[in-house]
């Protein structure tokens, strides 16, 4: 269904608030499908943005929003003498992620925490490289969001942040009252200039995926 016709027919548009409602904050049988989707939606945006992080094996690395946690048990498998930690604000997707990563989590390599982006359960510069995968139109207010990893990275560290081109949301169905900001490559730059990060190195990129979708990687990387 198109954006346009979704507007006008008050049965798609209750339908479509849910399926935003539940991309911001996966919870219940609902959540549990949406972690299905975001598995098949993102393994090319994980695959991109993870490849910016540059990974060493003795790595602390931070995850945002890590849904069911396929990504983690990647960076888990890169830092493999380092540590992970994800945070998450849905107990369905922790628990979903702790099932995923249940070695890793069992063996103290990994942390899982629920809690807010805009207030990270971190101390000040304690990770290397921090993740952040279709997450940043969920975050209110993003300057905070920012400020926080910021706080959390260590100097020479990087931020690598993948969100779709904002032309292309609405067709992703989770473009709803729970979407913050949406971006193009100018809005993102923008917003990252003027963040905490504003005096950083910013980076951002095109990436193209199937069916012509764009999405944009930003990688920022914290003076040393």
């Amino acid at each position: 269904m198109l954006a346009d016709d979704i507007g006008t027919n008050p049965k798609a548009q209750r339908v479509h608030e849910c399926i935003a409602r539940q991309f911001a904050k996966p919870e219940g049988i609902g959540g549990v499908a949406v972690a299905q989707v975001m598995r098949m939606i993102n393994w090319l945006p994980y695959r991109g943005a993870i490849g910016l992080l540059d990974v060493k094996p003795t790595a602390d690395l931070l995850e945002i929003g890590h849904g069911p946690g396929f990504g983690l048990a990647k960076l888990s498998r890169m830092a493999s003498k380092g540590s992970v930690v994800g945070v998450d604000r849905s107990p369905t997707m922790r628990r979903l992620a702790t099932a995923t990563n249940a070695n890793a989590v069992a063996q103290g390599s990994m942390l899982l925490k629920q809690g807010t982006f805009e207030c990270l359960p971190l101390s000040d510069a304690s990770v290397d490289g921090i993740l952040a995968v279709n997450v940043l139109y969920f975050v209110d207010p993003i300057s905070v969001a920012l400020r926080e990893a910021r706080r959390v990275l260590r100097p020479g560290g990087t931020l690598c942040v993948y969100v779709t081109d904002k032309s292309h949301m609405s067709w992703l169905q989770f473009d709803g009252r729970e979407t913050r900001q949406t971006f193009d490559e100018q809005s993102l730059h923008r917003l990252l200039r003027a963040s905490d990060f504003g005096e950083d190195l910013i980076e951002i990129r095109k990436m193209w995926l199937p069916c012509r979708f764009r999405g944009l990687l930003a990688k920022v990387t914290k003076h040393g």
